[in-house]
């Protein structure tokens, strides 16, 4: 059964939410586990893809854009395609919807910035999981 983390961001910039899925990748990665970021869009998808190379200047983490011809040797993909994903292991979403193919991985990270219009799709997405059953947890995050 899939786990659903959520954490909630104090920060309203939507770039704090782009670094924190960096820094959950990254504890992620440490651990052995492969990553999925789901994006919003291509743009979104472009910025995570530079901000993975350059958010530590002391750590790499290995990922690529999904289609990448990398993409099976690689432990975090990044995509904003909402039909499916290649990994099963952790999700992380950035999108304001639950992603049709979120019961495939075994965790779900949700990032919630402070931002209000955001905050109120959380709960939207919070209330989706609860219904399906799922375990819920929710972690302030002072950043």
């Amino acid at each position: 059964m899939t786990q659903v983390d959520f954490y909630v961001l104090q920060n309203t910039q939507t770039a704090n939410a782009e670094q924190f899925s960096c820094l959950l990748a990254e504890k992620a990665f440490k651990k052995g586990h492969t990553i999925h970021i789901q994006t919003n869009d291509a743009q979104q998808t472009e910025r995570m893809d530079k901000l993975m190379w350059t958010y530590n200047e002391l750590s790499f983490l290995p990922h690529v854009i999904m289609g990448d011809v990398l993409q099976e040797d690689t432990p975090i993909h990044i995509s904003h395609d909402s039909e499916n994903a290649s990994i099963t292991d952790v999700l992380i979403n950035l999108r304001s919807e639950v992603p049709m193919f979120y019961e495939q991985f075994n965790r779900v990270a949700e990032i919630v910035s402070a931002d209000p219009q955001q905050r109120q799709l959380a709960r939207q997405r919070y209330r989706h999981y609860k219904t399906q059953g799922l375990e819920v947890t929710s972690h302030e995050v002072n950043r």
